[in-house]
Formats: structure tokens, sequence, C-alpha cells
């Protein structure tokens, strides 16, 4: 592919014109070498959510109805759901994510995916209680952080906590 496209060029700096087929051909070389460059994903880089401090809940009004997920047997809060948006904390940075409307709604409102500029959330909960039984707060949860190009960068079970 490299030498065909060099030998056209070294056609066309020799004075000869170069055929529209050749031109095409040179054409769809640098069309594919630019497809398979943009086709290449970055190196997959593994995230570990921070723990969200209380400070953190306050200064992002995250207190009130929502389902706090804490992966592992750590009590420590990994990320917060709730109707319209979920947050977890990444490098020191609180992470918004929007509520996808069409996904699963589930306990205190929240949702199954959640959508961010870099990164998207899905959550899931065990043993649901059915509509009309006293709602349990406590749950099984599992939480999944997906990157740009859909591929799983964290991923933690533990306990839920769905509430005001």
């Amino acid at each position: 592919m490299t030498a065909a496209l060099l030998a056209a060029l070294l056609l066309a700096g020799c004075g000869e014109t170069v055929s529209e087929e050749e031109e095409r051909a040179r054409n769809e070389a640098i069309a594919e070498r630019v497809r398979e460059a943009n086709a290449t994903a970055s190196p997959l880089e593994e995230i570990l959510p921070e723990v969200i401090g209380y400070s953190d809940m306050e200064a992002n009004d995250l207190l009130g109805l929502s389902c706090s997920y804490a992966p592992g047997t750590s009590m420590g809060v990994r990320a917060i759901a709730r109707e319209t948006d979920a947050y977890m904390k990444i490098d020191g940075e609180m992470v918004r994510f929007a509520a996808d409307p069409g996904s699963r709604e589930l306990p205190a409102k929240s949702r199954t995916l959640y959508n961010g500029r870099e990164y998207s959330l899905r959550l899931a909960v065990e043993d649901v209680v059915a509509e009309g039984e006293i709602e349990d707060t406590t749950y099984e949860g599992t939480m999944w952080l997906y990157d740009r190009f859909d591929r799983v960068v964290y991923t933690g079970s533990g306990t839920a906590n769905c509430g005001a």
C-alpha cells in the first residue's frame, strides 16, 4: 500500500499525469489509513472511584431520595443515583451522569443507565420489592463504569441503600 502511494508520488513528480484510476486508488489508500487510525482505541485505563464523603454530598446537593452504592465490604459510597442524575468521585472530581429516561426504573426512582461526558454508568439491584409491599431500603447492588469505547473500566458489587 505504501509502495503504491510512493510510486504515484514519484510519477507525479516526474511530470507525468496521474490517471483517474491511480488517483482514486491513492485516495482510497489514504482514506483506509485514516479509518484504521480512527478505529484504534486508546489503552484501557481502569478506574477506581473514590469514596463520596458527606462534604461532597452537601456541595453537590446529594442529600434526599437516592440509591447509594457501596461495593465490597466497605460502607464507603462510590456512586449515588437519583431520578435525574448520578454522581461518582473520579480522580478527586465529582463526575455527574445524566439519567437515561428510557432505562428501567430502580428503587428510589433511580435508573439502570446514566450517561456522562467521558463515562457511562450502569446499575443493578437484586431482590427488588414488589409494588404494594413494604419497601426495604437495602439491596444487593452492582455497578459498572464504561469508558467512551464501551469498555468496562470498573465494576463493583455490594450494598445499595435506597431511600431518603
